[in-house]
């Protein structure tokens, strides 16, 4: 059994880059006596390992020296994740309102957006995502408040900021990085797929986001996910492999889907043809999430919103601008991976335009990085694949690459491809380039 918090006298929280400092002062409110230490800024700790407990975030590479120490020492020590969990009952910040927590590889924060837009006009609601932090009360009143990442310990700051300012939040929505903090009545996996390595290498992402699991006391759902390996009975599932809940054209349909106050939901609901005209699988998987974790509360499906759904802006969102068809898909979390999803859309929107007499119309893919800011920026050997597939099929015109850091290197020397500073810029570049009807796919990593 490992040690609690409210057991522990002294306190060492690490890395102040994703959180320890917000994590150091709730400890503090509690009368503890702790410590901080950046062990990207300090390759030793100096001094002795004089403490209860150590929390450190689960993509920490334990080969660091202060971790080895800790490890060596048998000093008790959790997670970011779990110290949230700890913190958000000790401080009673989820006491008058239902919460959700969605996690995953990709989809978290569409599934995020539409959750909002399931609740909006129904629910006072605050919502943390990589794309922005707000509150809108059930009669429209919005309030902005300062952006955060996703990062487990802003949970606590953004909790303890709606305070401050004398919202009153019934339902709050959170975008938790590599895991569920299982704080939350609701916890969501949105996706595994497309894993990758964390704390030095030495484990996989998806193996922390299953991990998690065993954090939450409430409901979780996820894709089909197989949860034999971790202990959890009350679970949905959503999906072509879900066994409660899957969308069916505009109709979900839910068997058997548990509620957190024991209930159990049958039937189906009908929506609003929707408005993203977009092809493949991506809105609907996210709204099958979405849908599954708010009837996961126990607010009955008659209750929701089922028209006005929209797509989400820097996520997939098909939307006019000035005549063309731009595919939007530039956000902090752009993928080159994800470029032969875009690309299967503009080849059927081109089609599509195509057999209404419009005649052969034209694709622009504009790729790069907007922002030095960003997390993991895209890597230009991808960047240089993506070019070639796309000088290799004739229904690109031409590629548009943003970021001056491109420029220099080699491999990019083509006569359909140019360079744009900023993503802004490359649309008006790429608005000059073409006709009205034609497609532009924008899928460039940018702090939006």
């Amino acid at each position: 059994m490992r040690l609690r918090i409210e057991d522990a006298s002294r306190i060492l929280v690490l890395d102040p880059i994703h959180g320890a400092e917000v994590i150091a002062d709730a400890l503090k409110e509690l009368g503890k006596d702790v410590d901080i230490f950046n062990p990207y800024r300090e390759p030793s700790f100096r001094g002795d390992l004089n403490y209860d407990l150590v929390i450190a975030p689960v993509h920490l590479n334990p080969n660091f020296e202060v971790m080895k120490r800790v490890l060596n020492a048998r000093i008790p020590h959790i997670t970011h994740h779990e110290a949230v969990k700890e913190l958000v009952s000790l401080n009673d910040l989820f006491s008058d309102l239902n919460a959700i927590e969605i996690t995953g590889t990709v989809k978290k924060t569409t599934t995020c957006e539409l959750i909002y837009q399931l609740l909006r006009g129904r629910k006072n609601i605050i919502m943390h995502t990589s794309s922005g932090t707000r509150y809108e009360s059930a009669d429209g009143e919005e309030v902005r408040l300062p952006r955060l990442s996703g990062t487990p310990a802003n949970v606590l700051k953004v909790m303890l900021m709606a305070r401050d300012k004398g919202l009153k939040p019934e339902i709050a929505i959170f975008e938790i990085s590599l895991g569920l903090t299982g704080s939350g009545d609701v916890g969501v996996i949105t996706s595994l797929e497309h894993d990758y390595r964390i704390a030095g290498a030495t484990k996989m992402a998806s193996a922390a986001k299953m991990a998690s699991i065993k954090n939450c006391d409430g409901i979780v759902v996820h894709p089909g996910l197989p949860l034999s390996s971790v202990v959890h009975d009350n679970s949905n599932s959503y999906g072509d492999r879900g066994e409660n809940l899957r969308i069916e054209g505009i109709r979900a349909v839910f068997n058997d889907l548990r509620t957190i106050d024991g209930g159990i939901i049958n039937g189906s609901l009908d929506f609003e043809p929707f408005k993203w005209r977009i092809a493949g699988d991506y809105y609907r998987n996210c709204l099958e999430a979405a849908l599954c974790a708010v009837l996961s509360l126990g607010i009955a499906p008659e209750e929701l919103n089922t028209v006005g759904i929209t797509a989400v802006a820097g996520r997939m969102k098909v939307e006019a601008l000035k005549g063309r068809i731009l595919i939007d898909n530039s956000n902090s979390g752009t993928k080159l991976r994800f470029i032969s999803e875009l690309v299967d859309v503009a080849s059927h929107l081109s089609e599509q335009e195509r057999a209404q007499g419009q005649g052969q119309k034209k694709i622009i893919l504009i790729i790069g990085e907007d922002s030095p800011y960003v997390c993991e920026g895209i890597n230009v050997d991808e960047l240089k694949e993506v070019v070639e597939m796309a000088n290799g099929r004739s229904i690109f015109k031409a590629i548009i690459i943003v970021g001056d850091r491109f420029r220099a290197e080699a491999g990019f020397a083509s006569a359909s491809v140019s360079f744009a500073s900023d993503l802004n810029t490359a649309l008006n570049n790429a608005i000059d380039a073409t006709e009205e009807g034609d497609v532009i796919i924008s899928s460039v990593k940018t702090w939006r």
